[in-house]
């Protein structure tokens, strides 16, 4: 169910994130709690803030797992919180969270898929980060997308040949 009055104190929220005013946009959002606590399009939007505009990841973090709790089928929290914890180098739970994400209704499968195959690039497992680029290439209908993970299928073979002949 989407509330449409919080979605506009939303956007007013975002935009004033966008406009370099984050201490603003996250005080409207926090103060939007108050009256619906348990609307998980309004935690992960807090989630997405404070996972890209700020530094406080445990608060970021917070806020995607209760936007998952409150609706399990909402994909956007599960992108977020994959991206959070890959930067955070929690990259097996990240690919859980992602995994199931890409499952939920209109899931941004390129968008998963490329965030699967990072993690498992960081763990080292370059033959399920190329599959998972693959995937991403497939989902993607844009040029500059298909060369990046391109060079990430690219970079991979290399890893794995640079880790074939160190042995």
């Amino acid at each position: 169910m989407i509330l449409e009055w919080i979605e506009i104190y939303m956007k007013e929220a975002e935009q004033l994130i966008y406009s370099n005013e984050v201490e603003k946009g996250l005080a409207l959002m926090n103060e939007l709690l108050y009256d619906e606590p348990g609307y998980a399009r309004l935690h992960n939007h807090l989630g997405w803030a404070y996972t890209y505009y700020t530094s406080e990841t445990e608060r970021a973090e917070l806020h995607l797992r209760m936007a998952i709790k409150f609706n399990p089928e909402y994909q956007a929290p599960y992108l977020h919180i994959g991206q959070l914890l890959v930067r955070l180098g929690r990259y097996a739970e990240a690919i859980g969270y992602l995994e199931t994400g890409i499952t939920k209704p209109e899931a941004y499968a390129m968008g998963f898929w490329e965030l699967i195959g990072r993690a498992h690039e960081h763990q080292g497992e370059f033959r399920k980060a190329i599959a998972a680029y693959r995937k991403a290439i497939v989902a993607s209908m844009a040029e500059h997308e298909l060369n990046t993970l391109t060079q990430g299928i690219k970079r991979c073979r290399r890893k794995r040949w640079a880790l074939f002949f160190s042995l």
